[in-house]
């Protein structure tokens, strides 16, 4: 057939033929490999990308990382300060009490009335009725501190009557969640009440009560004790001036003070000695760097110690006084809680390290230096209730002091009831706080409390201090504040038994 073919003809079928293997060649052979080679390059450049954005991860990883540990770590404070502490659990009514006082406190608001449970709900909970005065500015935020409260409030009626003399009056009706009634039967007033009520704090001083409850120590010496947060200063004078508390611990300036507001108390032996270690703390977007600015200024202290005779020494040291700031009394868990809000611009905190003020976002402005290094903290009784024995203190006191043994030995389940009486965790345990604190037993109580000379609990220095200070001091002696009858009954009984 070629033969036929012209050469011309056969040179034009060569050029189709061989076009027609070029374009079969490309089709089948050439064309896949740059389609494989441009599929290879899109999935490398995808690749990098892929790579680059994980570099990019991995890079912020531990910036994640840490982040999520502040979180975690903010968290955990949270839930730490708005916790109840034990003490409110077993008296709820109580602590509602302080919680609404302390609101006013801090606002300004004067609390004309107060009526609880005006309404009951069955399935736990009810509605309070509650009667403010004050001008619109501290009703407004008084009523944030209710709504924002830790015992989620809620409220349900509001009436605002007109200004007299520029004070407003309001009726709030708010609906508590909680059982005002305690979950301690022993305070129901059921089948058996309590030998005695102890005013507690829930701070490191008066954990060996805690301790002693929950180890069963007051069961074992026949004793039935209710624990009743002891609340502000005035608070707890008027319990003890009613019979609401029996015992209670307090510093010297604390026995002063019940002193000075007619309350009769004895101290009847000490129960810990606490390390002295206060700092001026501050929420980290406060306009207070150091204690000159703290004039004019809401000032947060705990309830009973040794801090506010301090801070009275430093107002003083600054020519300031107690009128140049508005001081407020509150427990740990609410001073931080507001510190936190802003709605305090300082505090003096004792108690709490520098790790553990990080770990509540709070910054330390100040470390203070003290000229005494700790205090010494004593269980009080009213004068009546010694007089007239009509409670065992001598079986508390056995108690107390079984439970400061067990405190020396800082085992593992004092450990867990020390984390939960403080608010502490894992994290931060309460063992290192624990070993700071001096928990004497029945015979260093006894050579510290039967010896009358003033300057042995450094009343007269401690008076001397006061007056210069220009503070209220009251006339009396160490015989006139310790009775040491208990201390002298548990020693004849060892030296019977030895």
């Amino acid at each position: 057939m070629l033969a036929r073919m012209s050469e011309r003809d056969r040179r034009a079928l060569f050029l189709v033929g061989a076009f027609l293997i070029a374009i079969v060649v490309y089709t089948q052979a050439i064309e896949p490999l740059v389609f494989r080679f441009q599929n290879a390059l899109g999935r490398l450049e995808r690749s990098e990308q892929l790579s680059a954005g994980y570099i990019q991860k991995i890079r912020m990883l531990p910036r994640r990382e840490a982040r999520l540990a502040e979180l975690e770590q903010e968290k955990s404070a949270v839930d730490t300060y708005f916790k109840v502490s034990p003490a409110s659990r077993s008296a709820p009514a109580e602590t509602l009490i302080d919680e609404l006082s302390s609101y006013a406190s801090i606002t300004g608001v004067t609390i004309r009335q107060l009526v609880p449970n005006v309404e009951s709900l069955d399935g736990g909970g009810g509605f309070h009725d509650l009667v403010l005065l004050g001008d619109y500015a501290a009703l407004r935020q008084y009523l944030y501190l209710l709504e924002t409260s830790p015992r989620k409030f809620q409220l349900t009626e509001f009436e605002l009557n007109p200004p007299k003399e520029g004070i407003l009056r309001s009726r709030v009706r708010f609906l508590d969640p909680a059982e005002v009634l305690s979950d301690n039967p022993e305070s129901k007033g059921s089948d058996v009440d309590p030998d005695l009520i102890i005013g507690v704090y829930g701070t490191e001083d008066d954990l060996p009560i805690y301790l002693a409850q929950t180890m069963g120590f007051f069961n074992e010496v026949q004793l039935k004790v209710g624990l009743v947060p002891a609340g502000t200063p005035d608070t707890s004078l008027r319990r003890l001036l009613s019979g609401q508390v029996d015992v209670t611990t307090a510093s010297l300036y604390d026995i002063l003070r019940y002193r000075l507001g007619g309350v009769p108390v004895r101290a009847i032996m000490p129960i810990s000695r606490v390390p002295l270690e206060v700092q001026l703390a501050t929420s980290t977007d406060s306009g207070v760097s150091t204690l000159e600015d703290l004039q004019g200024k809401t000032v947060a202290l705990e309830p009973h110690g040794m801090v506010e005779p301090l801070f009275l020494q430093l107002l003083a040291a600054n020519e300031l006084g107690r009128d140049d700031v508005n001081l407020v009394h509150l427990d740990r868990r609410d001073l931080v809680r507001h510190l936190r809000s802003g709605l305090v611009d300082a505090s003096l905190i004792s108690g709490l390290e520098p790790g553990r003020l990080e770990y509540f976002g709070l910054s330390p402005v100040e470390k203070l230096k003290t000229a005494r290094k700790t205090w010494q903290s004593f269980l009080i009784v009213h004068a009546d209730a010694l007089e007239q024995e009509k409670i065992p203190l001598t079986q508390l006191a056995r108690a107390v002091f079984r439970a400061n043994h067990m405190l020396q030995e800082n085992s593992e389940q004092v450990a867990a009831a020390a984390n939960q009486w403080l608010g502490r965790n894992n994290n931060q345990p309460a063992g290192p706080v624990i070993e700071k604190i001096r928990f004497p037993d029945s015979q260093d109580a006894w050579n510290l409390m039967s010896t009358a000379e003033d300057n042995v609990i450094g009343l007269a220095m401690f008076q001397q201090l006061l007056l210069e200070l220009g503070e209220d001091v009251p006339d009396v002696t160490t015989r006139d504040l310790v009775n040491n009858t208990i201390l002298d009954k548990l020693r004849t009984e060892h030296l019977d038994e030895d």
